[in-house]
């Protein structure tokens, strides 16, 4: 890459009345924001993709780093940079360990290339931990020390607190709920959860369900071309018998994941995130479940709840991480 100039001073010269920029890269599009140090949002857009970075890790890893720059040109004066990625970050190397969806950027140093265009503080991290971290500034897990947030989405991933602190694990691997293994009863045997519970599977899920049930009006959309894991969503507000079944089922996976780290840990909460909409049928579908495979005094002790940012979460959690 060539080398480009500096969009700052170094961090002991930013003016005080900077503000944070936040990066998320989603399955569909960047979200981008600048955030003040309280965690306010100043400004938000989505940029999409173009299709080279779609296809190609140094073009993703270039694209990335233009929008970014381009937001803080808008902004003026940016203090730290957060970037939220669909896949664990190794926080000993900075590098990235793979992302859903998205070109593997595990052998560019990007970090380092963020850290040299901008020259202020940056972090990355797994985007369900800066989510998890923006709920414990601003929203539903406010002095909650002991808890779980759930990101369902492009990826499955879990950020956990203990003692009001988030927990990487070693390496800062820990989170890797997605790969965590569990036993289909239908399929008779163990596989990873994000194989049934990630948009994407969600979405082949209901595809395989409706060449047997034809009554279902996604099944319209699937003869026009095919739909989405939003459009599931969107039909099960709608009353859609099966897309409300197919949703309800991803809930019962994800409880199978998470019914062990409940008894094992004695979460105070379980704040589910990832597509707004669709948190108010998972919430629920989460807590049936896990009900049945917890005692009741583990269950009753724990809030299963939808998170309450919406889909800014990762770009302002990304952007206070930085400047934490």
């Amino acid at each position: 890459m060539a080398q480009k100039e500096s969009l700052q001073a170094p961090p002991s010269q930013s003016p005080s009345g900077s503000a944070l920029l936040g990066v998320d890269l989603g399955s569909n599009h960047i979200r981008i924001g600048t955030v003040d140090h309280s965690g306010k949002v100043l400004a938000f857009r989505r940029e999409p993709y173009t299709d080279a970075s779609r296809e190609n890790a140094r073009a993703l890893a270039d694209h990335t780093l233009s929008v970014a720059r381009q937001m803080a040109e808008e902004h003026g004066a940016i203090s730290a940079v957060g970037v939220s990625l669909p896949g664990m970050v190794n926080q000993t190397t900075k590098r990235i360990v793979g992302l859903s969806q998205l070109p593997n950027l595990a052998d560019i140093d990007l970090h380092r290339e963020f850290a040299e265009l901008f020259r202020v503080p940056v972090h990355f991290d797994n985007n369900a931990y800066a989510a998890a971290f923006a709920e414990m500034k601003i929203g539903v897990a406010h002095g909650v020390r002991d808890w779980l947030y759930l990101h369902i989405g492009a990826n499955v991933s879990a950020g956990l607190v203990m003692g009001g602190q988030l927990q990487h694990g070693g390496s800062g691997l820990a989170g890797a709920l997605g790969q965590m293994r569990i036993y289909v009863e239908h399929l008779g045997e163990s596989i990873p959860l994000e194989s049934m519970v990630s948009a994407e599977n969600v979405v082949r899920r209901t595809r395989d369900r409706l060449r047997k049930d034809k009554t279902s009006s996604l099944s319209r959309l699937g003869a026009m071309g095919g739909f989405t894991y939003d459009d599931i969503i969107a039909a099960a507000h709608g009353g859609d018998e099966l897309a409300r079944i197919m949703l309800q089922r991803t809930g019962a996976f994800i409880a199978i994941a998470i019914a062990d780290v409940m008894s094992l840990l004695n979460l105070s909460m379980i704040a589910v995130g990832g597509a707004p909409a669709g948190r108010v049928f998972l919430v629920p579908a989460i807590a049936e479940e896990t009900a049945r495979r917890v005692s009741d005094i583990v269950y009753h002790d724990c809030r299963i709840l939808a998170a309450e940012i919406g889909a800014e979460a990762c770009v302002i959690g990304a952007a206070l991480l930085a400047n934490n």
